[in-house]
Parts: structure tokens; C-alpha cells; sequence
């Protein structure tokens, strides 16, 4: 935080993005009820996230132009594309009591929970060491198309009503499965001029009928697993959503139900070609149709990667510094 030239500003809002015409020139932002401006000497770069980033650009003026209408924003330019193709990896569970095995719900109350904290403060090992899912599993929801498709994980534990809630007071366990490479969209709009209003968010969960498929293959599969000889001397019952519950409207009915999100939001300034409409940013992640403005964040990814986006966003904010620094290409690597 002492690098020469950096300057960090906590608790503030950043309101919108200043422009003189079609050039960015300075950011405009709050802190309390005071409004302050920082001036650019080469451009502006939004790095705020999937929700946040689209949301700042309308209030700036850039956008659909019905949106900005609505808002009452004077428009700096037309790009329909900001706040759509939002995407988002979404986890639905199948929740199973369990007998003759102690789970997770048992390790965390009373006389065992005691242990655990103690063995966690001798040995940094045990109950609070583990992370919410143990066990994960890529694989294909298709047996003809074998692409690797689908997530399924694995807690040697349940929650009652909810993460919220905590873990179950009985012994469970929880698979669980998401579609790796998701295909419904969704969108983010700013709600108003106010920093401080959050915007509107609607993913559109499984509005995508391959969504569906993947999804409902793989809660089948997991079924499957659950039903192995090697599983089922622990399984009594399925609890949620339950064995009655069996044909596609039903299982869609429980993903719509108590699916969650898996916190990757993405796409809602997706890169692309100036010829595509929805495109917001270009190869570099520069604005289309303005100057000197950039977003760098996930909210450029135009499709979802297989994965969590922390590695995919670090590799963003590299390439974008090299961008930016104007720094050649580190060299091809040698793979073999």
C-alpha cells in the first residue's frame, strides 16, 4: 500500500464514470453525504465485479437505451450489451440420511464438537480444518457425448432447512451437481442513479434446456451412487427432494426450488468484435464506442470456463496489466 503513485480510498461509493463526450476522463464518487472526483491522466479501469461493474456504466451513461431512459441518464453511448449474458454456475442438492457412520451434523455438537477444537488447536487437523465439500467429480451427463459436462460433489454432512440454518441435527450426507459450462442468462440493471440502491439481478436459472438436461442427468446419477452396494449399507433414505419425487417436472421443480448459487457471476460486460451487438468490451478490454475506459473483471468472460473463476480472473487481471503496461507476451511455453 506504499507503492509510489497508488492512492487508496476506503469507504466510498464510486457514483459514475465522468466523461467529456465519448472520453472518459475521471470517476465521480461518495463518501457519506460528500461528493468528490479523481481525474484520470490516462484512462479509467472498472474492475467491480459481474454486478457491479454493468451497473456503473448505466449509471454513466452507457448502456441500452431504453435502460438509460428510464433511469433519466443523458446517454454518452448505446451498448445494449451491458448488464446482459450474465451467467452463473448454480448447485442443487440431493440430501440422504445416513446410519451406522458418524457425519459432519454429529462432529459438530456437544462433547464431539469440544474435541474437535481442541484437536484443531494441538494438531490444526479435524472438523474445523475441512472445507464444505470434500469430495468433487467431473463428468458427462451424455454417455454418447462423454464432455465432461457436469460437477458432482460430495459433504459428509446436511443442513436441515438451508445453509443458513447450519447442519442437521440427524446424521446425513449431501450430493450435490451443477452444470459445468452453463448456458442460461440472465442480467444485471441498475435500479436508479443511487450509488447506494443495489441493481437488479435476474440470472434466469435453467431457463436454458441444456441447463436442464445436464442437470436433471446428473441428480440421476448421483442417485445412482447412492444406491451402490458400497454406499447403501449406510443409506436409509433419500430426505430431500425425496425417492417420490422422480419424473423431469418434478426434479426441475426441486432445482427451481432450493438450487444455489455457486458465486461465479459472470458475462455481464462480455467481450466480443464491435460487429457483435451485445459485445461491451473489445480483445483488449477497452470499451466499445468510448475512449480511454476500460473493465477488467468477470464480467468480460463471454462464456462460463469449467471451473471456479478465481484462476480465470487472476489470469485476466495479468493479461490486463500487460495490456495496459503496454508489456510484451511472456514467450510460448515448452509443454513437452
Amino acid at each position: 500500500m506504499r507503492r509510489p503513485g497508488l492512492s487508496v480510498r476506503t469507504e466510498v461509493r464510486v457514483d459514475r464514470i465522468l466523461f467529456e463526450e465519448r472520453k472518459a476522463y475521471g470517476v465521480s464518487y461518495l463518501r457519506g453525504a460528500k461528493r468528490f472526483e479523481v481525474r484520470a491522466t490516462r484512462e479509467v479501469i472498472v474492475c467491480a465485479g459481474a454486478f457491479n461493474s454493468p451497473q456503473i456504466l448505466h449509471r454513466s451513461g452507457v448502456g441500452p437505451p431504453k435502460l438509460l431512459t428510464d433511469l433519466g441518464v443523458p446517454t454518452v453511448h448505446v451498448l445494449p450489451g451491458v448488464g446482459e449474458n450474465l451467467r452463473d454456475h448454480i448447485w442443487v442438492p440431493l440430501i440422504a440420511r445416513v446410519k451406522d457412520v458418524i457425519t459432519l451434523n454429529e462432529l459438530s455438537r456437544g462433547w464431539r464438537l469440544a474435541r474437535e477444537v481442541l484437536r484443531y488447536g494441538l494438531t490444526r487437523k479435524g472438523l474445523l480444518a475441512l472445507p464444505p465439500t470434500l469430495v468433487f467429480a467431473s463428468w458427462h451427463s451424455d454417455e454418447a457425448a462423454r464432455n465432461c459436462d457436469i460437477l458432482l460433489t460430495f459433504t459428509p454432512g446436511s443442513y436441515g432447512k438451508g445453509f443458513e440454518a447450519g447442519l442437521d441435527i440427524v446424521p446425513g450426507v449431501t450430493g450435490g451437481v451443477f452444470v459445468h459450462r452453463t448456458e442460461s442468462r440472465g442480467y444485471v440493471r441498475a435500479r436508479s442513479t443511487d450509488p447506494f440502491e443495489p441493481p437488479v439481478i435476474q440470472h434466469n436459472y435453467f431457463s436454458d434446456e441444456i441447463d436442464q438436461r445436464a442437470t436433471l442427468a446428473g441428480l440421476r446419477l448421483m442417485r445412482r451412487i447412492f444406491a451402490t452396494p458400497a454406499f447403501a449399507r449406510y443409506y436409509p433414505s433419500e430426505s430431500v427432494p425425496g425417492e417420490q419425487v422422480r419424473s423431469d417436472d418434478e426434479l426441475l421443480a426441486h432445482c427451481r426450488e432450493t438450487g444455489s448459487s455457486g458465486y461465479h457471476p459472470l458475462g455481464s460486460c462480455r467481450m466480443g468484435p464491435a460487429a457483435d451487438p451485445g459485445a461491451v468490451v473489445n480483445e483488449e478490454l477497452c470499451v466499445h464506442g468510448v475512449q480511454c475506459l476500460r473493465v477488467v473483471d468477470a464480467s468480460v468472460m463471454p462464456t462460463m470456463p469449467s471451473a471456479n473463476l478465481n484462476a480465470s480472473t487472476l489470469m485476466i487481471a495479468e493479461k490486463a496489466a500487460d495490456m495496459i503496461l503496454k508489456r510484451a507476451p511472456l514467450p510460448a511455453a515448452e509443454l513437452f
